[in-house]
């Protein structure tokens, strides 16, 4: 399946003005994203997607963060998710899938 590259919850568009379209690698990262950046109960269709970001705070962010990208994932098979800085916009996490690891900014989108 491919899918429409998206970045801050816009559609990326080329040079012609068409959407950019990613590989299937890159789709289930851009998925498992989406999944950790949108606010758990939100999404009308699925009331499950998303991750409970709302009320991270103290001295264990991070682990906090690490349980609530690990319930946002759980659907998703050989999906897992690791934070280990706090941004000024969110947290930057290790993703990892099929034993691919990459590193993005996880952005909280309510």
């Amino acid at each position: 399946m491919r899918d429409v590259k998206w970045e801050y919850g816009d559609i990326v568009l080329d040079s012609a003005g068409r959407a950019e379209l990613l590989s299937e690698s890159d789709s289930e990262f851009q998925r498992a994203l989406i999944r950790m950046s949108a606010k758990r109960g939100c999404f009308i269709y699925d009331r499950e997607l998303g991750a409970d970001c709302e009320n991270i705070w103290g001295d264990t962010l991070l682990k906090q963060y690490d349980r609530a990208f690990c319930e946002a994932l759980a659907p998703c098979e050989n999906t897992s998710a690791r934070a280990f800085m706090v941004t000024y916009n969110g947290v930057r996490a290790e993703i990892s899938i099929n034993g691919e690891t990459r590193t993005k900014e996880v952005r909280h989108y309510g």
